[in-house]
């Protein structure tokens, strides 16, 4: 089992490719310690449901251990069980809709999804003229990697005795050598992470020359943006957290209008979309799929069909021609959508149930070749 308060797709495609049948479990923890007994109550329903619906015993007990185990807590708990074993725990801070549980051939990792995805990987950067602060943020990630970069050269003081104008120049081509530093170190930090977003904070200076030097690799690719504070420590710490939540949140509502943008031009003739539940998964089958866009609707009782290929997937069980590969299996359409795209390679964007330019039943998605 892996415990988390970030999940990576690696992480998620081995989920997918391990043996079901599968429990998912998203349970909102109540933060207060008073509040733990309506909390064990809630879970109780939530277990007593699935127990009704035919879920292992030996598997339930392994959920409620674990899920017990972590009350109380803030945000929510997902967790995923299978064979009587839980095979992974994430926390998510801040999120969900409520408690949810489904049981199913499938983990159902749409929410997760949705929660990682509103989390998009950034790096915040707080200078001055003789280094910065980076955090780091993975996707899907609260906590980041602290580093601090300190620049090659020291700042040149008033004591060196040097003319002004002499001074001036030397402090300022040493500021410059230090934000070139800075810059190499923030180029490295936002591959590292596949971060397309940079948050930028203090001194002006420094800030300027930073900008001056990143790569144009970086200036071409990432949104740049401001927050407040410094180094120092002047308490603008817990200011600057709630403004980086904010940018990061911005930005992923942002990549969602965006791939809907590019999803109605690509519905053009000749483009490369693909909508409806049929259109998708015969572009999901022949590995054609580059972004799957699926709306995430817990009411959504519609099935698809599945085998042990990543493309073995089909609207009904009597389009499936024996192959040798096995059996098919029936699950959740979404569950099923996402599960042969994380597992051909293909980015997977979450919808809201009626967002507006969504694609048609739900399921769509940009194929990379027609």
């Amino acid at each position: 089992m892996t415990t988390a308060t970030a999940t990576d797709t690696g992480t998620l495609r081995d989920l997918l490719q391990a043996p079901g049948p599968f429990l998912s479990v998203y349970f909102d923890r109540e933060a207060r310690p008073q509040l733990a007994q309506a909390a064990q109550s809630r879970w109780r329903g939530l277990t007593g449901r699935l127990a009704e619906e035919g879920a292992a015993p030996a598997t339930l007990d392994a959920l409620t251990s674990e899920v017990m185990d972590r009350l109380p807590g803030t945000g929510v708990l997902a967790a995923f069980a299978a064979e009587g074993k839980v095979r992974h725990v994430v926390e998510l801070p801040g999120g969900g809709h409520g408690d949810l549980a489904m049981s199913g051939p499938l983990p159902h990792l749409l929410p997760l999804m949705e929660w990682r995805q509103d989390h998009p990987a950034h790096v915040v950067v707080v200078v001055d003229r003789s280094g910065a602060d980076l955090l780091l943020y993975a996707e899907g990630s609260t906590e980041p990697v602290r580093r601090t970069v300190t620049g090659p050269d020291d700042e040149i003081g008033r004591s060196s005795g040097l003319p002004q104008m002499r001074f001036q120049h030397r402090a300022e081509d040493s500021w410059e050598h230090n934000a070139t530093a800075v810059a190499d170190a923030v180029a490295e930090a936002l591959g590292e992470v596949s971060a397309r977003l940079l948050l930028v904070a203090g001194d002006v200076r420094a800030r300027q020359y930073l900008t001056k030097h990143l790569p144009s690799r970086v200036l071409r690719d990432v949104s740049i943006g401001q927050v407040s504070g410094g180094r120092s420590e002047d308490g603008s710490g817990g200011g600057r957290a709630a403004q980086v939540a904010a940018e990061a949140s911005a930005a992923a509502r942002e990549e969602t209008a965006e791939l809907l943008r590019r999803l109605d031009e690509e519905r053009a003739p000749g483009g490369h979309a693909v909508e409806g539940v049929h259109e998708t998964l015969e572009a999901l089958a022949a590995g054609r799929v580059g972004t799957l866009a699926v709306t995430d609707d817990p009411r959504d009782a519609r099935t698809a069909w599945f085998g042990t290929s990543p493309t073995d997937v089909y609207e009904r069980h009597e389009d499936f021609v024996p192959n040798g590969s096995g059996p098919l299996v029936s699950g959740r359409l979404a569950d099923v959508a996402v599960r042969s795209a994380l597992l051909t390679g293909a980015d997977v964007r979450i919808l809201e149930p009626d967002t507006p330019g969504a694609p048609s039943q739900g399921t769509g998605g940009i194929c990379r070749f027609g």
